[in-house]
């Protein structure tokens, strides 16, 4: 089984603020940025990325996880921002482009940028998402309500735990997730302040999104992905996509390679060994700058 690289921390500093991540590199190895799912990090890959040698794999925390900078308090985590910072972070890494492998929110984000940067994206892998959450026009009011009415609220107080152990069954008891991949999450999420542990993301990452694509939106970026495709959605089927959006998505996304498989949301913890060789096999086939593989 090909490994990569020891892996180290890295820093970006970069237009839109540093990022900090996790950084398996491979000499020579096709570039793949790693985009985690919404309240992970970059460790969300520490299962999945030793088996995926000779990949030159960067995972980052995305603003407001992990050890990345928060936005400034006056600013919202819209979706649509996070493509700007995987805009400057390649900018940052001097990658002119790259595979993306992301997970929920992060291949939601890499299914968007994909349609926006075609000239930077030589392929795509999606775990268990296939392109932003979207919603019908009729719900755009009802929503902005909720989340205007969340605002004034404020956000809620930061939590403080005993121990890790704490802080990995309180994740455990919403998400669902095996013990040992809400540990790896935990540990890079946490910080100590004095005898206790607290959460290092940015508490505003609960906000109610005042704004979510319809599904018009969304279905216009999907038909706009030139680049490879391949995606792996687990069962039983996410709460937050219908069956029939998702084979309507895989339908729009006729060049693609579509995988299904029994587990939970984070398979990829969970089972990397299981996703691995087909994602390093595809990864390495499409490794073709853009502007000679979208023909």
């Amino acid at each position: 089984m090909p490994t990569s690289s020891p892996v180290k921390e890295i820093q970006l500093k970069t237009s839109q603020g540093r990022l900090a991540g996790l950084q398996w590199p491979a000499q020579g190895g096709p570039r793949v940025l790693c985009l985690h799912g919404w309240l992970d990090n970059a460790a969300s890959f520490v299962p999945l990325a030793p088996l995926l040698g000779p990949l030159n794999l960067l995972a980052i925390d995305l603003p407001g996880h992990g050890h990345s900078e928060h936005r400034h308090t006056t600013s919202r985590y819209h979706f649509i921002d996070y493509l700007f910072n995987v805009d400057a972070a390649l900018d940052a890494l001097g990658w002119p482009d790259c595979h993306l492998l992301g997970h929920s929110l992060g291949a939601a984000i890499a299914t968007a940028y994909a349609a926006g940067a075609p000239e930077r994206v030589r392929s795509i892998v999606l775990l268990d998402t296939m392109g932003p959450i979207s919603v019908s026009a009729e719900s755009t009011a009802e929503r902005l309500r909720r989340s205007l009415v969340k605002n004034r609220r404020g956000a809620s107080r930061t939590r403080r735990f005993d121990s890790i152990d704490d802080m990995v069954r309180a994740r455990r008891l919403i998400s669902g997730m095996t013990e040992d991949a809400a540990r790896l999450i935990c540990e890079r999420a946490s910080r100590k302040v004095g005898e206790q542990f607290e959460w290092r993301s940015d508490p505003s990452l609960n906000w109610v999104s005042s704004l979510v694509m319809t599904d018009e939106q969304a279905m216009d970026l999907i038909r706009n992905i030139s680049s490879p495709v391949l995606t792996f959605t687990a069962t039983p089927d996410s709460p937050w996509a219908s069956r029939e959006k998702l084979e309507k998505r895989r339908r729009s996304m006729d060049h693609g390679n579509h995988e299904t498989l029994e587990g939970t949301h984070h398979f990829h913890m969970d089972v990397p060994a299981e996703i691995a060789k087909t994602i390093r096999e595809f990864i390495i086939e499409n490794d073709t700058p853009p502007d000679e593989g979208s023909s």
